[in-house]
């Protein structure tokens, strides 16, 4: 697995984090009632969420250092989460198993739920540390199986830190599983490890 950056801890989403995941995902550009009403279902439901946090006092949130500024309500939320912690979470991803699809000829596989890192903390290995942690607790709870992530060719970033975090491109995709781009998507596979 690959070394989380200096300073940043990733650790398993536990109910009493819906305020915090809630706030990651109203950066996704959903509103907050809507982040808000999603967050306990996404804690719930995924066999793996993590987050990944950096001390509060070097935690930068979006809006600071010129990052585009967030909304008053977003605001509202990160106070509320982060009002008693010592260490600001920054970023969270997970994995769940898609169920396999005879018509497409797609077998069950675990897949990413998603990236999401605070535009102020990126471009600090962030994204890249927390996809090699959800590798390897996809490899704690089945191992051997690969793990697979759907990323939009547009995202360079975020291609970046997938093939930084040992995935391997597997096929270029305009759809997949009932989602569909507005352009070029890559479906992106980390082989799974055998013991």
């Amino acid at each position: 697995m690959t070394a989380a950056p200096s300073g940043v801890t990733i650790r398993p989403a536990r109910p009493d984090d819906e305020a915090r995941v809630a706030r990651l995902l109203a950066l996704r550009g959903i509103t907050v009632e809507e982040a808000l009403e999603q967050a306990p279902r996404m804690i719930a439901a995924l066999p793996v969420l993590l987050l990944a946090s950096l001390p509060a006092d070097d935690a930068e949130p979006t809006g600071a250092g010129g990052a585009a500024a967030r909304s008053a309500e977003v605001d509202a939320v990160a106070h509320a989460a982060e009002a008693d912690d010592t260490a600001a979470p920054v970023a969270l991803s997970g994995a769940f198993i898609l169920p396999g699809d005879l018509e497409d000829d797609r077998p069950e596989r675990w897949m990413v739920s998603g990236l999401i890192v605070d535009p102020g903390a990126r471009s600090r290995g962030i994204g890249r540390a927390l996809l090699a942690a959800v590798g390897a607790a996809v490899q704690e709870i089945d191992p051997g199986e690969d793990l697979f992530s759907v990323v939009e060719t547009a995202n360079h970033a975020s291609v970046a830190a997938h093939l930084a975090a040992g995935f391997q491109e597997a096929a270029h995709v305009d759809g997949y599983a009932g989602l569909v781009f507005d352009g070029d998507a890559l479906l992106m596979r980390l082989p799974g490890t055998t013991v």
